[in-house]
């Protein structure tokens, strides 16, 4: 006898709470599931059930096979389940919410990529920079830099950058360049209104962890307008490398405090369910092997 069979018919029983039940569940005979019950019974050596002409309950060993025989079966269920979505290409409407700068300047471009690899699925993209609920606002993905915010949320990491310290030439022959972390104070510094304290920057370097209070003219909620604004010399920014990629490359900015960073991580995010569902899999999958190299890799080194 099946022994994944005997276990599953017992956990029918449980849960229909009868004999009777089970075996109309299970389109059997009600004396067929009694014989299993009592083979399985006699199989383990253990009695499992007490039965009386009013109900079944179950004894303390019956109770703790219950338990374990429940969560094999839905690893079961949820195998064959996992087998079944790997079989079928992604479809439906997937929507995604990407941070503004970053979505502007990658992630367009490695999305294209992906939607011609699955043609039948759509995407839904909305750019915010705050923390979105993605359970409550109903998104399958997020893409998220640095913090990871839900801890109810499945993560999974793209890439690594750092948050740096960058001026544009002409601001530096201005204003001086700064030379260690606690000299930032005393510059015009172009601030990110989404960080949780906007005026106060935190680096890491020789001498470990250094906060440094920051004060400017100017607050902003879109990391690529600080960006621009920083390469048009208005004052020093702090942002993560690959927001500035372009500007670093063509010389419009330049790293200051370069022995001090941040390090952050490119995240991908979404919901816990009991399964994933298979366009969830398949975009995460897709942004885990492109983001292997990203395209601002080495800038920091």
């Amino acid at each position: 006898m099946n022994r994944l069979f005997e276990a599953e018919v017992f956990v029918r029983v449980v849960e229909d709470g009868s004999l009777t039940a089970a075996a109309r569940r299970l389109e059997m005979t009600t004396s067929y599931v009694s014989k299993l019950m009592t083979r399985l019974e006699e199989r383990l050596g253990a009695r499992l059930l007490i039965r009386t002409t009013r109900k079944l309950s179950l004894t303390e060993t019956g109770r703790a096979y219950f338990e374990r025989c429940t969560e094999v079966i839905r690893g079961l269920e949820e195998a064959e389940q996992l087998a079944a979505d790997l079989q079928q290409a992604p479809r439906g409407t997937l929507r995604l919410t990407v941070p503004n700068a970053f979505g502007s300047l990658f992630a367009l471009g490695v999305l294209s990529e992906f939607k011609a690899r699955f043609p039948e699925l759509s995407l839904e993209l909305v750019f915010l920079d705050r923390q979105v609920d993605l359970i409550g606002e109903g998104f399958d993905v997020g893409l998220r830099i640095g913090e990871l915010g839900d801890e109810r949320l499945i993560a999974r990491r793209l890439a690594s950058t750092d948050r740096i310290v960058l001026a544009s030439p002409r601001y530096l022959e201005r204003a001086g360049t700064p030379r260690e972390p606690e000299a930032l104070g005393e510059h015009e510094c172009l601030r990110y209104a989404y960080h949780a304290a906007p005026g106060r920057w935190k680096v890491q370097g020789p001498r470990g962890v250094v906060e440094v209070d920051v004060t400017g003219h100017m607050v902003a909620n879109h990391g690529s307008m600080l960006v621009e604004a920083a390469a048009q010399g208005l004052g020093l920014v702090f942002v993560p490398v690959l927001l500035a990629a372009a500007e670093l490359r063509a010389g419009r900015l330049r790293r200051v405090l370069p022995a001090w960073h941040w390090p952050l991580g490119l995240f991908a995010v979404y919901p816990p369910t009991p399964r994933v569902p298979a366009k969830t899999r398949a975009l995460v999958d897709f942004l885990v092997e492109r983001m292997r190299e990203p395209p601002w890799a080495g800038l920091t080194g």
